[in-house]
């Protein structure tokens, strides 16, 4: 087997991916483990809508699995957005001068916007699998208890990420804007829509 570097993280096997992240290079780091996490726990949701469907109780599931869906599709995008936006900030940081310190700070803007629109989806996700729940049967308690676990993780630790690049990001309007969106999701409660 041979490391996909180059391509989508998607094409690599699991194996391959759990090596990558292992490997002590900066990427993959948590940013981009946490997006393909609440990836997974969204196709666990796809399944428990699909499986669900097929009962009297699991009206509406097929109109709930496609939102899912779009979400899953989302971060799987954002995880590999994670993995390219964090490369170019530590490359630009390499270099010393002002343009390059400029364009180090619009990089880690990208860095902190990755993983809190990732965060904004897995909150999606959260409040979608609440209305799952409300409609799914009990043999199907386990996987949606695994999903729900797994997208509250993923969240938590996508939060993480956009604090920590808080930290190093220069005040101004871009900060502020993404300050106040992360104190929206800094609550234990899934957004809806």
């Amino acid at each position: 087997m041979t490391e996909n570097h180059d391509g989508s993280l998607w094409e690599n096997s699991l194996l391959e991916f759990r090596n990558r992240v292992a490997a002590g290079s900066a990427t993959p780091g948590g940013g981009a483990v946490a997006a393909v996490t609440a990836s997974f726990a969204a196709a666990l949701l796809q399944m428990v809508c699909a499986i669900s469907s097929t009962r009297k109780s699991g009206v509406g599931m097929k109109a709930i699995a496609a939102k899912v869906k779009i979400c899953e599709e989302k971060l799987a995008r954002y995880a590999e957005e994670d993995i390219r936006a964090f490369d170019r900030y530590m490359a630009a940081r390499k270099t010393r001068s002002a343009s390059a310190d400029a364009d180090a700070q619009r990089s880690l803007v990208v860095c902190t916007e990755v993983p809190l629109a990732a965060a904004e989806v897995t909150a999606k996700l959260e409040a979608y699998a609440a209305e799952i729940a409300l409609n799914s049967p009990d043999f199907l308690s386990s996987d949606l208890a695994t999903a729900r676990h797994l997208l509250d993780a993923s969240r938590k630790a996508l939060l993480a990420n956009v604090t920590i690049n808080l930290v190093d990001l220069e005040d101004g309007e871009a900060k502020r804007a993404l300050v106040r969106r992360l104190e929206t999701l800094q609550s234990d409660t899934p957004l809806v829509g």
